[in-house]
């Protein structure tokens, strides 16, 4: 084709020859819908960085069906969970960059991991943002027998105990981690973290006083305070939908930068023909409007939440790089 149209244009005028050239630029401009018209030409595979039946996994299930509706075609879900994300995240940057293999991740994958691991496995500018789906404010939970309602009384509290406030966390390096040492910095109180392998294991543990305080979702910290297992002392969300009467959001406690929410987001390959970007956005964007699928997000705690583009969504993964890395930068926290 190229071959035909170089022999056409040296016998035109330089008129016509700008008018032809104008036309091709036309048609390979028009081959890019065709692509995202063509897509997906086979099943999606929605890679999860957790275990089954955890909050991510169960969100992105949710959010599997509404795209096999929306793109009819089958989404199915790969859990990879261990390794800090690293597994998951990897397998999406090293596989073809068509589409039809994305990441169902977050803030820990985008901006935590890059700042705390010296040879994290893969560079976030392999990753194309597509588009957030929802996300959870972080809880601080306490064990119901602590003398501390509030976080006024639990400053108080952390500062009879001359060896810290035993603070559950599901490992060194995870945002659970760094969360717990960063509310202890802004509070002024002394934390001891303990890592577990999950917040199931530091639940029990809770619950038995073996700990003071851990970090919970939404969901599960409303249960376990409504059941009188356990404590909700402050939320790191903004809102108040959800919270239990007399639970402060840190901002209400008069600190305003205590601000940390758990981030689900659907990413893909970069180098990903950005029209099947689009309409994988478009597919994202049109579920967390489905009422049905907002509320089932809603009852998890979570506040669902799309992207208004991809750009939109990489403007927010460079803006929360900085605040995590101004987070992160004190605790001198590097792991190999």
């Amino acid at each position: 084709m190229s071959s035909i149209l170089t022999g056409v244009r040296a016998a035109m005028s330089p008129s016509r020859r700008r008018v032809a050239g104008g036309l091709s630029v036309l048609l390979a401009g028009l081959s890019l819908p065709a692509r995202a018209q063509e897509f997906p030409g086979r099943p999606i595979t929605l890679v999860v960085p957790f275990a089954v039946g955890g909050a991510t996994d169960v969100t992105a299930r949710r959010l599997a069906d509404e795209l096999a509706r929306l793109l009819k075609t089958t989404v199915v879900i790969e859990n990879k969970p261990g390794a800090g994300s690293f597994v998951a995240t990897t397998t999406v940057t090293k596989a073809a960059r068509d589409g039809h293999t994305l990441l169902f991740g977050g803030s820990g994958i985008t901006n935590v991991n890059p700042h705390v691991f010296r040879n994290l496995p893969y560079k976030v500018s392999e990753l194309a943002p597509v588009s957030t789906v929802s996300k959870q404010a972080f809880i601080v939970n306490a064990h119901a027998g602590i003398p501390a309602r509030n976080v006024a009384e639990l400053v108080a509290y952390a500062r009879t105990r001359p060896d810290g406030l035993v603070f559950g966390t599901v490992g060194t390096g995870t945002t659970s981690h760094i969360l717990a040492e960063w509310i202890g910095r802004v509070l002024g109180i002394r934390v001891v973290p303990v890592p577990y392998k999950g917040t199931s294991q530091s639940t029990l543990d809770l619950i038995a006083g073996r700990i003071d305080v851990q970090m919970d979702g939404m969901s599960t910290a409303v249960t376990m305070h409504k059941a009188g297992k356990t404590r909700m002392l402050a939320s790191m969300g903004n809102e108040r939908a959800g919270l239990p009467e007399g639970v402060q959001t840190f901002a209400e406690a008069g600190y305003p930068e205590l601000v940390a929410y758990a981030q689900f987001a659907v990413l893909a390959p970069a180098g990903t023909p950005d029209a099947v970007i689009r309409k994988l956005h478009a597919a994202v964007a049109a579920a967390v409007r489905v009422p049905e699928f907002a509320e089932r997000l809603r009852a998890g705690g979570e506040i669902p939440e799309a992207s208004a583009s991809p750009e939109d969504y990489a403007a927010f993964i460079r803006s929360e790089d900085k605040r995590w890395g101004d987070i992160i930068r004190p605790m001198n926290l590097r792991l190999d």
